[in-house]
């Protein structure tokens, strides 16, 4: 079987109302790196009970709620309502807060039922038709194959390598709430990749690639430049950008997220138990190269 045989072999496609549940919260708990409120986070915002999302916060320190979708979704085949009622059994607070939460995110899964469904239907057709390293690209151009298909490489940071021996299965989740064409999550054998059904494929001529909007959405905020300026200096613990800055860690920690994700910033290592942030100025070069090819200047 040749990579190529087997990277066709991992794709799945998943209707996910938990695992977009799960996305849909880490939206809408992450404002700094998913920028202004889509009108579903306020309509979602508008029906939550009071202390809920504090509530979910804690859940989330200590549960990572992707990986309890996933599993509900693995070992049972209930309605999402019940399934999170099952998880009452060993977990009645988290459920209850789930539940929840379920009420004020359903109708806007609900409205959008139709498009996630037919684009399992559709995306399904496509690879059949299609070479797999060609119908994961087009997603995207943060996500790309290596060699003849062994590895995915995910644009997230300095880039992240993820060999297919390591993956049990690729699973393509379409999303009523992906803030991205397409998101990406990893949990132990399994890659997600939730994307967004109502945009049009990358590879268009028209579309600008992702990774260009990514880049220049986490520069424009004067926060994440004082903070590559800070990084572009000597490499700082989150910790210490906070304290220079005078700001809160979880805040310095959210705008540090998006500069990851857009390959602003990478980890450069750690001193004890802090993880030290090093500015990626390639990156940079990068974003202008990007922008003068878009608007066809690049040969000027």
């Amino acid at each position: 079987m040749t990579d190529r045989d087997r990277l066709r072999q991992l794709i799945q496609f998943r209707y996910s109302p938990l695992l977009d549940l799960a996305l849909s919260l880490l939206v809408i708990q992450n404002p700094e790196r998913f920028g202004p409120p889509a009108p579903w986070e306020k309509r979602v915002l508008d029906r939550l009970p009071e202390g809920l999302l504090d509530r979910l916060h804690a859940h989330g320190q200590r549960t990572d709620l992707f990986a309890l979708a996933l599993e509900l979704e693995d070992t049972t085949s209930l309605p999402t309502p019940d399934a999170l009622r099952r998880l009452g059994d060993r977990d009645p607070e988290l459920a209850a807060d789930l539940l929840a939460f379920w009420e004020a995110v359903s109708p806007e899964i609900g409205a959008r039922v139709g498009v996630l469904t037919e684009s399992l239907q559709r995306e399904a057709g496509l690879l059949a038709q299609t070479d797999p390293v060609s119908f994961i690209t087009r997603f995207s151009d943060r996500v790309s194959v290596a060699g003849d298909g062994d590895a995915l490489i995910l644009h997230w940071g300095k880039g992240m390598r993820v060999p297919l021996e390591d993956l049990s299965r690729i699973l393509f989740v379409p999303s009523a709430f992906s803030p991205r064409r397409l998101m990406f999550y990893r949990l132990d054998r399994t890659q997600i990749f939730f994307y967004d059904p109502m945009h049009r494929a990358a590879g268009e001529p028209e579309e600008a690639p992702e990774s260009l909007l990514l880049g220049f959405s986490a520069l424009a905020d004067a926060t994440r430049f004082k903070l590559l300026r800070l990084i572009a200096r000597e490499r700082l613990p989150a910790q210490e950008m906070a304290r220079r800055l005078g700001l809160n860690e979880s805040t310095v920690s959210r705008h540090l997220r998006l500069l990851v994700e857009a390959g602003l910033v990478g980890r450069a290592g750690q001193e004890g138990k802090f993880i030290l942030y090093e500015l990626a100025p390639e990156r940079i070069d990068q974003l202008a190269a990007q922008a003068r090819a878009y608007l066809g200047r690049d040969r000027e």
